[in-house]
């Protein structure tokens, strides 16, 4: 394959997606990792260079004043910054996080000399703290100390009500620090005219309003369906407000629905938001606002060179996936995409979880099936063969870890199923070879009887199954892989694109979503 700047660009983006994943506090990419300690060298030489901070730390506080019109500037899902350069806000909130992390060390530098400075000198310490400067600034670090601590992780997590209430303090910090230091006015005004051209962007430009019905599965999953038509893309997400839940919370799902006259989204129970739309009342409509959407548009099995499209998938993540399969589906009847394999692996814990999404799948299989059969009534009727790009042979592969079911007595067998070692079995040689009790446990499970699903009692090794499916890749050819799963999933699926990828052999487009198991 020949080297173009496209290409080059496409194998360094995967190799700076390369991801050290520790648990839910540790989850570093190579790249973003790479720009932040060039920043924070940048910021080291700037607060350092020809000055002793011990005698003077007013330069490290000067530089956290210049950081506050950038750190109001990529505020909010509605970002200008956003609108303008098509950048996820999702991108644009980790700029926010970073610079307000910035700005605390930053502060904390220009505070932590000055202090210094004044300690050995008892009486020159209570003069300065009797200064009404000094107090202030005191006032202004306290501000900046609880916007951080109430924006930390577990607090967005488990109580997203107190960040949201907590984050409004960033009006006393304006205040507070411009009556600090004069000099601040400047760059509080510029971040005060930044937060309000995002929050006109928000309500102006993406906006809306809907009714929503809700259906419940398993009290574990809410699908919302919106009657309100909103051009979207797939891969992209919105945010929903339900102010019968909650007035204040805003939460991002990524759109589910295909088509362009309703909106779909499905929401997993992890938090008291999620869990309280679990308690939807049945056969009820609630008024709902909607953001967005945002993101970028996701499209697959597009160019000539394309072999084979892999998606992967993990619990409410196929959410993600539904959207960019059924568009490509679609431009396969329209001969815009040339993709002649597609494959599916989706994890769950439960086998019944596959009815969240078993309707989506069914019309999938079947637009594909259909497809398929009209490529040969058309090979019957004219005597042609197509050639071998026209053909999409997909396959779905369903992984799961546990029989645990609410409904016991509704169950049947599943069919075509794989033991742990991967060995083929026979859905009567299952029948056979468990007890009355794993009998019940199987019942009930969504395309059974169906020969186009393959199931498989294990985890998934997502970095072996990848690799496999990039070794099958001629060596002038493409391979599109999209993921969407818990962070842990998604490192491994990124670490081993970016092992695999070499200028020199097949071509890796990766595209992958975050969630929240």
């Amino acid at each position: 394959m020949r080297w173009s700047y496209s290409r080059v660009e496409n194998w360094i983006t995967n190799k700076a997606s390369a991801t050290l994943h520790l648990g839910s506090v540790v989850h570093l990419v190579a790249g973003a990792t790479l720009l932040a300690l060039i920043f924070l060298s940048i910021l080291a030489v700037l607060v350092t260079s020809d000055v002793n901070l011990k005698l003077n730390s007013n330069r490290a506080g000067y530089l956290g004043l210049a950081c506050i019109p950038f750190l109001f500037a990529f505020t909010g899902k509605n970002s200008i910054i956003s609108l303008l350069t098509g950048i996820s806000h999702h991108r644009i909130n980790q700029v926010h996080r970073f610079l307000g992390i910035s700005l605390f060390v930053l502060i904390s530098v220009h505070m932590g000399f000055m202090m210094k400075s004044w300690w050995p000198w008892k009486a020159l310490l209570a003069q300065q703290l009797a200064t009404p400067k000094v107090q202030y600034g005191l006032a202004t670090y306290t501000a900046l100390c609880l916007l951080v601590v109430t924006a930390a992780w577990p607090v967005r997590q488990y109580a997203y009500e107190a960040f949201v209430v907590s984050h409004s303090l960033f009006l006393v910090f304006l205040v507070l620090v411009g009556l600090h230091t004069p000099y601040a006015m400047r760059f509080t005004a510029a971040g005060i005219f930044f937060y309000v051209i995002n929050v006109l962007t928000g309500w102006c430009v993406k906006s809306k309003m809907a009714l929503a019905q809700a259906t419940v599965y398993q009290d574990r999953l809410t699908r919302l369906r919106m009657d309100r038509p909103v051009a979207h893309s797939p891969g992209q997400h919105i945010y929903v407000c339900v102010p019968s839940v909650s007035w204040i919370q805003w939460h991002p799902f990524t759109i589910s629905s295909s088509d362009q006259t309703s909106l779909t989204v499905h929401a997993r129970a992890v938090g008291g938001f999620t869990k309280r739309l679990c308690r939807w009342p049945e056969n009820s409509q609630r008024r709902v606002f909607l953001a967005g959407p945002y993101g970028e548009s996701v499209q697959v099995g597009r160019g000539s060179d394309i072999q084979k499209v892999v998606f992967v998938a993990a619990g409410s993540g196929l959410a993600y996936i539904v959207p960019i399969l059924m568009d490509l589906l679609q431009a396969r009847r329209q001969s815009k995409a040339n993709c002649g394999q597609v494959k599916i692996v989706w994890c769950v814990r439960d086998p019944d979880e596959v009815q969240w999404f078993q309707e989506e799948l069914e019309m999938a299989l079947d637009a594909a099936q259909g497809y398929l059969d009209t490529m040969e009534r058309e090979k019957e009727e004219t005597g042609l063969i197509a050639p071998d790009g026209h053909r999409t042979q997909i396959s779905l592969t369903i992984h799961y870890t546990h029989h645990s079911f609410d409904d016991q007595e509704s169950l049947v067998v599943p069919a075509p199923m794989l033991q742990q070692q991967g060995s083929p079995l026979s859905t009567s040689a299952m029948v056979t070879s468990t007890t009355e009790e794993a009998k019940k446990t199987l019942n009930s499970v969504p395309f059974a009887g169906d020969d186009r699903v393959e199931w498989v009692q294990s985890r998934l090794d997502v970095a072996e199954y990848v690799r496999s499916q990039i070794e099958e890749i001629e060596r002038d050819r493409t391979v599109d892989v999209v993921g969407c799963g818990p962070p842990q999933m998604l490192a491994q699926l990124h670490n081993v694109v970016a092992a695999n990828d070499t200028l020199s052999g097949c071509r890796v487009n990766l595209h992958t979503e975050r969630f929240h198991m």
